[in-house]
């Protein structure tokens, strides 16, 4: 079993863009194939058990059940592709020489080499990306963790720290149906006046009522669980009791923030549309919307803080997205969405640049869209998909 941490490989997920169970740009043959040459046999599930099938649960495989050496030696023999594919030209992945740099540093941790440790923090503006695969091998299972619990527990979880980790996952929770109801106690929080603040809506049926019971028991474990933790000494805890425990506190959390108030959707949006309104020109307007300078000056609800809630902003704005009816109706859609732009994801921009931009006399009514996209790529350049770049650059050849 290999000594890489949970932080390495965190890094190393969001560099070889695993997040939809690929590696880089391998098909399965040439995935095969080039572990073959290092004598590593990546599809034989006795050596390397458990996750799945697809090319990046393969990889993960063999970090769990692989040695420090055939981890290293894949590692560094990884780096060399990603230097020989970019030296050829352009290969649809953007991953550039610091990265390179840190994927070595890690492999050196772990073959002795290099007074390291093998911990990899994520580099600054290469956010980490979690699977959203889900897969099961006899009585293992791989799931994904909510992104709000994982980004505040993360630190405690590369450090090992897995008692803390339970204890902030719980906390988390309770300050969330806090923030939800004004009461953190579950007993309290999900009285049937808190239910549209939590779920939307009253129940309308026995079944329901019935799963709304089963989200405020599961706070009320999470309640007394955490209480539990709370007034005993920090002592250490099994790994995999911990990660079950804080499994627990994803899915209570998730449950709770599913709904986005219509009032809170609102409050949102004439924001944006007010500080739209507030520009007294269009210059005046591009100049702040250049690399996303207006947000700077923007207060904003404390639940776009949640990716859970900006998820479902993403998703209903661009359900919504409009490039007929105006230019300053184009500039709000935009505006929105870099709101959510941590979100967003290159088939959404993609999906932006297919949509219909005349309107019903023939008048071209999409504006913004330029900056927009070079916002993200400024600040998330693993969005920017090949069809991105090109229209980008003929939009700068105009």
């Amino acid at each position: 079993m290999s000594n890489l941490s949970m932080a390495s490989k965190t890094y190393l997920e969001g560099v070889f863009g695993m997040s939809n169970g690929h590696v880089l740009d391998f098909s399965n043959a040439s995935f095969a194939n080039f572990f073959r040459d290092l004598n590593i046999d990546i599809y034989d599930a006795e050596q390397y058990p458990g996750f799945g099938d697809s090319k990046a649960n393969r990889m993960r495989a063999l970090w769990k059940n692989g040695t420090d050496a055939e981890v290293s030696s894949s590692l560094v023999a990884l780096g060399e592709y990603v230097e020989a594919k970019t030296a050829v030209g352009p290969w649809g992945v953007d991953i550039d020489d610091n990265q390179v740099a840190r994927l070595r540093e890690i492999a050196r941790g772990l073959d002795g080499t290099h007074g390291t440790t093998g911990v990899a923090e994520p580099s600054a503006g290469f956010p980490p990306t979690f699977t959203t695969e889900a897969s099961v091998t006899a009585n293992r299972i791989q799931i994904e963790i909510h992104e709000d619990i994982y980004s505040h527990i993360a630190q405690y979880l590369a450090g090992g720290d897995f008692f803390h980790a339970v204890e902030e996952s719980y906390k988390l929770v309770r300050e969330k149906l806090r923030e939800k109801t004004g009461s953190e106690r579950a007993t309290d929080a999900f009285a049937p006046s808190n239910h549209e603040n939590i779920f939307g809506h009253q129940a309308s049926t026995a079944v329901e009522k019935d799963f709304f019971d089963g989200v405020k028991y599961l706070n009320m474990s999470i309640q007394f669980l955490r209480n539990e933790k709370a007034h005993t000494p920090a002592t250490p805890l099994e790994p995999n009791l911990a990660i079950h425990y804080i499994s627990l506190a994803s899915l209570a959390y998730d449950l709770i923030t599913r709904y986005v108030s219509e009032a809170t959707i609102q409050e949102i949006e004439e924001l944006v549309l007010e500080k739209r309104r507030s520009f007294r020109s269009a210059g005046a307007f591009y100049r702040a919307f250049e690399n996303g300078k207006w947000l700077d000056s923007m207060s904003l609800p404390k639940d776009l803080e949640s990716s859970s809630v900006r998820r479902i902003l993403k998703h209903k704005w661009l359900d919504e997205a409009d490039f007929t009816r105006s230019y300053d109706y184009s500039n709000v859609v935009l505006m929105r969405l870099e709101l959510v732009a941590e979100e967003l994801a290159a088939a959404d921009l993609n999906q932006l640049l297919d949509q219909p931009t005349r309107d019903a006399n023939g008048r071209d009514q999409a504006a913004g869209m330029l900056p927009f996209l070079e916002f993200m790529q400024q600040k998330y350049p693993e969005t920017i998909s090949p069809k991105v770049e090109r229209w980008m650059s003929e939009q700068t050849l105009e």
